[in-house]
């Protein structure tokens, strides 16, 4: 026999045990906007700067295989891709952490 779900009984069915009914209704999401996240992106902006200019000043070097122009290009590309997956990688926890698969489960003994 089938039964009709109610909105509200579908929201009591989808969180775990423990959450008030209706918890999740009144969250505001900021997605990207969310400050944290802002601040810590503008810091891995500035972590690839000051990358940037340390692999100027004492990582571009001329050999007789690669000139200096060369030396410094990759040297950019390796600063930057490693700053942008760093900072991936970096976002990706935060974000998690934001909205939680997992809750935990608090019991009366400590």
């Amino acid at each position: 026999r089938l039964q009709s779900i109610t909105p509200e009984k579908s929201l009591q069915l989808s969180w775990p045990t423990g959450l008030p009914p209706g918890s999740a209704t009144g969250m505001a999401c900021l997605g990207f906007a969310a400050p944290g996240l802002v601040k810590g992106s503008l810091c891995w902006l500035m972590f690839g700067i000051i990358a940037t200019l340390v692999q100027l000043a004492f990582f571009v070097k001329e050999t007789p295989k690669i000139t200096r122009k060369e030396s410094q290009q990759l040297g950019h590309i390796v600063v930057w891709t490693s700053t942008v997956c760093m900072w991936l990688f970096w976002a990706f926890v935060y974000m998690h952490q934001m909205v939680p698969l997992i809750y935990p489960v608090h019991t009366g003994a400590a």
